[in-house]
């Protein structure tokens, strides 16, 4: 966030951007009966020979914690992918995308007797294609850093400050929703290639203090 100086009509001031089966019974006697009869025989005093464990017979814990490794990857595996996915197509807040030079002012309108903040800056593509239809989200804070405002205008509008003081709320406010911006300017922004942009509070509150700004949205190009 950024502060500022409330009442400064005059000057521009710079500031930074800190911005988961069975056998029957009998059938078993008569196995049991056989299989005493051998032990007594040869004199064998151990139980019977247990069969060998195969794989397919893995205790339940074994194969119950195979499959929760198994699944445990599986969502590793599918987390990453959407992730990607979801850069790809949607890129994110501020991805490789620059604001600098910010300046803040306070004028009045010849319209309405109201003290009106005016925030001003550029924007620079620092990604390696082209981005269109930019967003900004903008904030105004008080002095407990509270939000007191939220305002979203597209980057490429910028309005002169004299022209500024006699254009009415309505006029300003559509000015800046422009998606196109002046002159195309918010189309196929090319890499490394700065574009201006403002922001208009209105009737700014008496304990106004600091103010954000943040790409909200924008359009990757693909070549």
């Amino acid at each position: 966030m950024d502060n500022w100086k409330l009442g400064d009509d005059s000057l521009y001031n710079d500031n930074e951007r800190n911005f988961t089966i069975g056998k029957s019974s009998k059938e078993e006697e008569e196995e049991d009966d056989l299989g005493s009869t051998f032990y007594k025989k040869n004199d064998v005093k151990d139980d019977k020979p247990k069969k060998e464990r195969t794989t397919n017979n893995k205790p339940f814990h074994e194969r119950n914690g195979f499959k929760k490794t198994f699944y445990i990857i599986l969502g590793i595996a599918a987390v990453i992918s959407a992730y990607y996915l979801f850069k790809t197509f949607f890129p994110g807040n501020n991805l490789n995308i620059k604001l600098f030079n910010l300046k803040t002012k306070v004028f009045r309108s010849k319209v309405l007797p109201e003290n009106n903040l005016v925030i001003t800056g550029y924007l620079l593509n620092k990604n390696n294609f082209p981005i269109s239809y930019v967003k900004l989200a903008c904030k105004l804070y008080s002095v407990k850093n509270i939000i007191l405002v939220t305002k979203h205008v597209y980057a490429g509008n910028f309005i002169d400050i004299k022209r500024l003081k006699n254009m009415s709320n309505v006029e300003i406010n559509m000015k800046l929703n422009n998606k196109l911006g002046n002159n195309m300017s918010n189309v196929e922004i090319l890499p490394n290639h700065p574009i201006k942009f403002m922001v208009v509070f209105f009737d700014i509150a008496s304990n106004s203090k600091n103010y954000s700004i943040t790409v909200s949205h924008f359009y990757r190009i693909k070549k």
